[in-house]
């Protein structure tokens, strides 16, 4: 039988189950510290597991000498969507959270993919490259984010009289409002645990958009003041 392909020592096994183990902890140990749903467990599990798939293809090239090596890795590629999917939720004030979470797992298979066939480089650069955008670039975007002249509250007040104050501060201050989403009932009572708040309330997503360099905690902080606001709440990605 004819075979292609150079064989799979026990050493180059090790060293890229290991590597790609690695990689996984690394990507994986931001996200946990952010008590997203898939942390290092997942995250290290989705690397090792593509780098053993893509290990697998090239054994199986090695053995058989026929097939396509690159057909059980697009399939991870294309696979491993499942679990980006679950880590997707749209909260109750209807944001949609755990994207990055999502693309962090996607990048560990796509690193995982990369070791197992043997290209340490690129993994290595992509797992720096991916930790870096997910960690140190929040800092950044929070910056940026308290600095915007557009900024989303969740507001819940007491009465319509209340909430037409708001209006009316919002007025007097040059602040536009740009989308307003309002629901009368109970308010989401977790997010206001701590607060004597009457049963009857109003909870409402407003989207403003400021006027000059108005700074966001000194707007909530006046909004919060505002007779009748029970609550008050920026809503960041």
């Amino acid at each position: 039988m004819v075979t292609s392909g150079i064989e799979l020592t026990n050493t180059d096994i090790f060293i890229r189950i290991a590597l790609s183990l690695v990689a996984g902890i690394v990507i994986g140990m931001e996200r946990g510290g952010k008590s997203q749903p898939a942390g290092i467990r997942t995250h290290s599990v989705v690397c090792v597991a593509a780098c053993l798939i893509m290990m697998t293809n090239e054994f199986v090239s090695y053995k058989f000498g026929a097939g396509d090596p690159t057909r059980l890795g697009a399939q991870v590629v294309s696979g491993v969507g499942f679990l980006g999917a679950g880590t997707i939720l749209v909260t109750e004030k209807k944001k949609v959270t755990g994207l990055t979470t999502a693309a962090g797992i996607w990048g560990s298979a796509g690193i995982g993919l990369a070791i197992g066939v043997g290209f340490y480089q690129g993994a290595v650069l992509a797992a720096i490259s991916i930790w870096g955008v997910i960690s140190m670039f929040q800092p950044l975007k929070m910056y940026l984010q308290k600095r915007s002249k557009v900024m989303e509250l969740y507001i819940v007040v007491n009465s319509t009289e209340a909430y037409n104050r708001v209006l009316v501060y919002c007025a007097e201050n040059r602040i536009r409002i740009t989308d307003s989403r309002t629901a009368f009932g109970e308010a989401n009572q977790s997010r206001i645990q701590y607060f004597d708040v009457p049963e009857k309330k109003i909870a409402s997503f407003v989207t403003l958009e400021l006027a000059g360099s108005f700074e966001h905690l000194r707007l909530m902080e006046e909004i919060s003041n505002i007779a009748g606001v029970i609550y008050v709440e920026e809503i960041s990605e």
